[in-house]
Protein backbone atom coordinates (compact mmCIF):
# COMPACT_ATOMS: atom_id res chain seq x y z
CA UNK A 1 0.00 0.00 0.00
CA UNK A 2 2.92 2.38 0.67
CA UNK A 3 4.20 2.03 -2.92
CA UNK A 4 0.75 2.82 -4.31
CA UNK A 5 0.61 6.06 -2.32
CA UNK A 6 4.08 7.04 -3.52
CA UNK A 7 3.15 6.37 -7.16
CA UNK A 8 -0.07 8.33 -6.79
CA UNK A 9 1.81 11.26 -5.20
CA UNK A 10 4.43 11.17 -7.98
CA UNK A 11 1.70 11.17 -10.64
CA UNK A 12 0.02 14.18 -9.01
CA UNK A 13 3.35 16.04 -8.88
CA UNK A 14 4.05 15.36 -12.57
CA UNK A 15 0.58 16.52 -13.64
CA UNK A 16 0.80 19.62 -11.44
CA UNK A 17 4.26 20.45 -12.74
CA UNK A 18 3.14 20.28 -16.36
CA UNK A 19 0.27 22.67 -15.66
CA UNK A 20 2.51 25.24 -13.96
CA UNK A 21 4.47 26.23 -17.08
CA UNK A 22 4.88 29.96 -17.77
CA UNK A 23 6.55 31.84 -20.60
CA UNK A 24 9.62 33.86 -19.75
CA UNK A 25 10.12 37.35 -21.17
CA UNK A 26 13.32 39.38 -21.00
CA UNK A 27 13.02 43.18 -21.28
CA UNK A 28 15.53 45.89 -22.10
CA UNK A 29 14.88 49.64 -21.78
CA UNK A 30 16.87 51.92 -24.10
CA UNK A 31 16.60 55.63 -23.43
CA UNK A 32 17.15 58.32 -26.07
CA UNK A 33 17.57 61.69 -24.36
CA UNK A 34 20.32 64.08 -25.40
CA UNK A 35 20.02 66.14 -22.23
CA UNK A 36 20.84 63.34 -19.76
CA UNK A 37 23.86 61.15 -19.24
CA UNK A 38 22.09 58.65 -16.98
CA UNK A 39 18.81 56.75 -17.14
CA UNK A 40 15.95 59.00 -16.01
CA UNK A 41 13.50 58.28 -13.23
CA UNK A 42 10.65 58.26 -15.77
CA UNK A 43 12.35 55.46 -17.73
CA UNK A 44 12.85 53.42 -14.57
CA UNK A 45 9.20 53.92 -13.57
CA UNK A 46 8.05 52.66 -16.98
CA UNK A 47 10.42 49.68 -16.74
CA UNK A 48 9.19 48.79 -13.26
CA UNK A 49 5.56 49.07 -14.31
CA UNK A 50 6.04 46.90 -17.41
CA UNK A 51 7.86 44.20 -15.41
CA UNK A 52 5.22 44.21 -12.66
CA UNK A 53 2.31 44.04 -15.12
CA UNK A 54 3.74 41.09 -17.01
CA UNK A 55 4.54 39.33 -13.74
CA UNK A 56 0.90 39.86 -12.71
CA UNK A 57 -0.19 38.35 -16.06
CA UNK A 58 1.67 35.16 -15.10
CA UNK A 59 4.90 35.57 -17.05
CA UNK A 60 8.36 35.01 -15.66
CA UNK A 61 10.13 38.32 -16.25
CA UNK A 62 13.78 39.30 -16.37
CA UNK A 63 15.48 42.44 -17.58
CA UNK A 64 18.78 43.77 -18.81
CA UNK A 65 20.11 46.96 -17.29
CA UNK A 66 18.42 50.06 -18.68
CA UNK A 67 20.80 51.89 -21.01
CA UNK A 68 21.24 55.17 -22.83
CA UNK A 69 21.71 55.20 -26.58
CA UNK A 70 22.68 57.97 -28.95
CA UNK A 71 22.27 56.16 -32.28
CA UNK A 72 20.65 53.31 -34.16
CA UNK A 73 24.02 51.52 -34.27
CA UNK A 74 24.20 51.64 -30.48
CA UNK A 75 20.58 50.44 -30.30
CA UNK A 76 21.53 47.42 -32.41
CA UNK A 77 24.56 46.68 -30.21
CA UNK A 78 22.38 46.84 -27.08
CA UNK A 79 19.78 44.67 -28.83
CA UNK A 80 22.35 41.95 -29.53
CA UNK A 81 23.59 42.06 -25.93
CA UNK A 82 20.04 41.84 -24.55
CA UNK A 83 19.06 39.06 -26.94
CA UNK A 84 22.16 37.11 -25.91
CA UNK A 85 21.27 37.53 -22.23
CA UNK A 86 17.72 36.37 -22.97
CA UNK A 87 19.06 33.30 -24.78
CA UNK A 88 21.46 32.32 -22.00
CA UNK A 89 18.69 32.96 -19.44
CA UNK A 90 16.35 30.55 -21.31
CA UNK A 91 13.76 33.24 -22.04
CA UNK A 92 11.07 32.63 -24.64
CA UNK A 93 10.88 36.26 -25.81
CA UNK A 94 13.11 39.33 -25.80
CA UNK A 95 11.49 42.78 -25.83
CA UNK A 96 13.56 45.90 -26.45
CA UNK A 97 11.71 49.10 -25.53
CA UNK A 98 13.12 52.40 -26.81
CA UNK A 99 11.97 55.54 -25.02
CA UNK A 100 12.45 58.82 -26.90
CA UNK A 101 12.57 62.08 -24.96
CA UNK A 102 12.81 65.66 -26.14
CA UNK A 103 13.54 68.89 -24.36
CA UNK A 104 11.50 71.93 -25.34
CA UNK A 105 11.38 75.54 -24.18
CA UNK A 106 8.65 74.60 -21.69
CA UNK A 107 10.73 71.77 -20.17
CA UNK A 108 14.04 73.55 -19.66
CA UNK A 109 13.75 73.40 -15.88
CA UNK A 110 12.01 70.03 -15.61
CA UNK A 111 12.30 66.56 -17.10
CA UNK A 112 12.43 66.01 -20.82
CA UNK A 113 9.13 64.96 -22.36
CA UNK A 114 8.55 61.41 -23.56
CA UNK A 115 7.14 61.69 -27.07
CA UNK A 116 7.58 58.24 -28.65
CA UNK A 117 8.05 54.61 -27.67
CA UNK A 118 9.30 51.91 -30.04
CA UNK A 119 9.35 48.26 -29.10
CA UNK A 120 10.36 45.06 -30.80
CA UNK A 121 9.60 41.50 -29.74
CA UNK A 122 11.91 38.67 -30.71
CA UNK A 123 11.22 34.96 -30.36
CA UNK A 124 14.33 33.49 -28.78
CA UNK A 125 13.54 30.03 -30.18
CA UNK A 126 13.56 31.22 -33.80
CA UNK A 127 15.69 34.36 -33.45
CA UNK A 128 13.19 36.31 -35.55
CA UNK A 129 11.46 39.57 -34.70
CA UNK A 130 7.78 38.85 -34.37
CA UNK A 131 6.60 42.42 -33.82
CA UNK A 132 7.90 45.95 -34.21
CA UNK A 133 5.61 48.81 -33.18
CA UNK A 134 5.68 52.50 -32.37
CA UNK A 135 3.51 54.41 -29.92
CA UNK A 136 3.38 58.09 -30.88
CA UNK A 137 1.65 61.23 -29.65
CA UNK A 138 2.33 60.46 -26.01
CA UNK A 139 1.19 63.23 -23.72
CA UNK A 140 3.08 63.24 -20.42
CA UNK A 141 1.79 65.52 -17.70
CA UNK A 142 4.33 65.57 -14.86
CA UNK A 143 1.78 67.15 -12.53
CA UNK A 144 -0.27 63.92 -12.60
CA UNK A 145 1.31 60.98 -10.79
CA UNK A 146 -0.63 58.28 -12.64
CA UNK A 147 0.22 59.54 -16.12
CA UNK A 148 3.35 57.36 -16.48
CA UNK A 149 1.34 54.40 -15.20
CA UNK A 150 -1.20 55.03 -18.01
CA UNK A 151 1.58 55.17 -20.62
CA UNK A 152 3.06 51.96 -19.19
CA UNK A 153 -0.35 50.29 -19.21
CA UNK A 154 -0.87 51.22 -22.88
CA UNK A 155 2.59 49.82 -23.67
CA UNK A 156 1.86 46.56 -21.84
CA UNK A 157 -1.44 46.21 -23.73
CA UNK A 158 0.30 46.65 -27.09
CA UNK A 159 3.03 44.13 -26.22
CA UNK A 160 0.39 41.67 -24.95
CA UNK A 161 -1.62 42.01 -28.16
CA UNK A 162 1.46 41.29 -30.25
CA UNK A 163 2.33 38.22 -28.14
CA UNK A 164 -1.24 36.88 -28.38
CA UNK A 165 -1.25 37.41 -32.16
CA UNK A 166 2.02 35.49 -32.45
CA UNK A 167 0.80 32.59 -30.35
CA UNK A 168 -2.51 32.29 -32.25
Amino acid sequence: MGKLKKLFFLAILLISGSLCFANQISFQIVQHDESLDSVSEDSLVIEDSVLNNFFDYGYIVTNSDAAISESEAQDEKLYKIGQGEAFTGFSDYFVQIKLYYERTDQTLTTNSDLYKIDFSITSIKTGKKIAVKTLKDIKIDHTKKNNLAKVSSDLVNEISKALRAYKA
